[in-house]
């Protein structure tokens, strides 16, 4: 080793604080290479770069050592300090010796995966792949489903220490993007630590970061986000993670589903209509059955007091701490499957759930009505596409049962009316949460909630629209729209 490349290496061991993980080079008198061991590849640093400063005679400026390196991704800095980031991000440093500057390059190899088959958000039509933790890989793939100028790609790095690249990713079209500039001073005014998930970043961008209910989604497939952009959505990379953030939404949203799109519009209006089904069963079913036995039994059509009665003259608990450990069951069945591995975790999950349920039936600790009605509670939430609003539903049910149990029909009407209120006062970047719903929207109603057979191809939504009239005279206009598609 040289004394020019020794030199190079005190110095990073000094800025680095520690000897270790990278490597320095001496190439003759003149030329020090140094990068981190394992985020480089290793062949093109021998071949562009380590072949090219061989045998070179005396050299200038660092702008020579620039036209000799066949690598498009080289960048001059004007000292080893500042060229530090680039360093520990997979960059190749070379260093000349009689010159500050800093020549850096790109011989990134981050160790990654293949695009593989989405295994969270699955679907039985539509491309069978996902996005992965390569951000290049990714952004990619996006452009394989649009290849527009119009769409427009911006480079944020995150201010913490783990230097986050992220990608804003939006459409450019005959009107301004409403949400890219409130997006870009967030992502820009973030102060954190550490950033090492995109669902962290996701909290921090919204209007209501202490709320129960998302604004923003997480998706992994390139055609859900391709469809996002279209409808004048904005989709955020982030370095290492293979989901991205869509945004921003309205409830209803997380509702849908890009197979909504891929079948017929009659399949897609069902699907929809049964997912809303699902979502007053998962949280209403199990309060009012409490709320029934409790306080209202008169409620009970006479057909069904019987054989009520029948299951439940050996539980010993009273309705609502019967409902609660069974709630509490069904839980931690969900949180033993999700965590075990995956086959071991289906398993544990099915088999669980029936040994568990017989067990409490014959122990007389619980009813076999009670029983069907937990499951069909369960199964209304699986049905919601979006993982983070059904997890939100698996909560309100919570609160929903006590009041229920405490209250009775009166209890769950006050706390259904707080969550209502809650909504109503909610905005997504500016705009309604219960957009079309509040305020009333004809054409947003039909086309983006009842998905008709024209509203598969039309794209830009009324909520992302930047309209000039505002959203409480889109109020008065209830049903008397007259805005045309894009």
């Amino acid at each position: 080793m040289s004394f020019y490349s020794e030199s190079i290496r005190n110095k990073l061991k000094e800025i680095l604080h520690s000897g270790d993980g990278f490597v320095v080079r001496g190439i003759g008198k003149s030329f020090a290479v140094s990068y981190v061991a394992g985020m480089v590849d290793i062949d093109q640093l021998n071949m562009h770069v380590l072949e090219c400063l061989t045998d070179k005679g005396p050299v200038e400026s660092i702008e020579n050592v620039r036209e000799w390196i066949a690598i498009g991704e080289c960048e001059v800095m004007p000292s080893l300090h500042e060229a530090t980031e680039k360093l520990l991000s997979g960059y190749a440093v070379v260093s000349l010796a009689g010159t500050p500057h800093i020549l850096v390059v790109n011989v990134m190899k981050i160790p990654t995966r293949t695009p593989s088959v989405p295994t969270i958000e699955s679907t039985i039509y539509g491309p069978a792949i996902s996005f992965t933790e390569s951000m290049e890989l990714n952004i990619a793939l996006l452009r394989s489903y649009i290849s527009s100028e119009n769409l427009i790609q911006e480079s944020i790095q995150l201010a913490a220490e783990t230097n986050t690249k992220t990608n804003i990713f939006y459409m450019m079209g005959t009107e301004t993007n409403p949400f890219i500039d409130t997006i870009r001073s967030r992502m820009k005014t973030c102060r954190f630590k550490g950033l090492i998930g995109s669902p962290m970043l996701l909290q921090l961008l919204q209007d209501n970061q202490y709320s129960l209910f998302p604004e923003m989604s997480l998706s992994e497939r390139p055609d859900v986000a391709a469809q996002a952009l279209l409808e004048g959505k904005i989709v955020i990379f982030v370095e290492g993670n293979a989901q991205v953030i869509i945004g921003p939404n309205s409830f209803f949203d997380f509702f849908y589903s890009i197979e909504d799109r891929y079948s017929l519009w009659g399949v897609g209006i069902f699907n929809r209509t049964l997912r809303s089904m699902a979502f007053f069963i998962s949280i209403y079913l199990t309060p009012l059955y409490v709320a029934a036995l409790t306080f209202h039994y008169q409620m009970i059509p006479l057909t069904l007091i019987v054989p009520l009665i029948e299951s439940r003259t050996t539980i010993p608990f009273p309705p609502l701490l019967e409902t609660l450990i069974l709630e509490i069951t069904i839980e931690l069945l969900r949180e033993a499957g999700a965590r075990l591995p995956t086959k071991v975790g289906q398993t544990m999950s099915i088999v669980g759930a029936i040994v568990v349920g017989q067990a409490a039936v014959a122990a007389g600790f619980t009813s076999n009505t009670l029983i069907m009605l937990i499951a069909l509670a369960a199964l209304g939430t699986f049905t919601t596409p979006n993982y983070r609003m059904g997890a939100t539903l698996r909560i309100i049910r919570f609160p929903m049962l006590i009041v229920a149990g405490t209250l009775g029909l009166p209890g769950i009407a006050f706390l259904s009316a707080l969550i209502i209120i809650h909504l109503l006062r909610m905005t997504s970047y500016g705009k309604p949460y219960l957009f079309p719903i509040y305020p009333p929207n004809k054409d947003g109603f039909i086309n983006n909630m009842l998905l008709t057979a024209s509203s598969l191809f039309r794209f830009r939504t009324d909520l992302t629209k930047n309209n000039r009239a505002s959203f409480r005279t889109a109020a008065r206009r209830w049903f008397s729209s007259d805005e045309k598609d894009e």
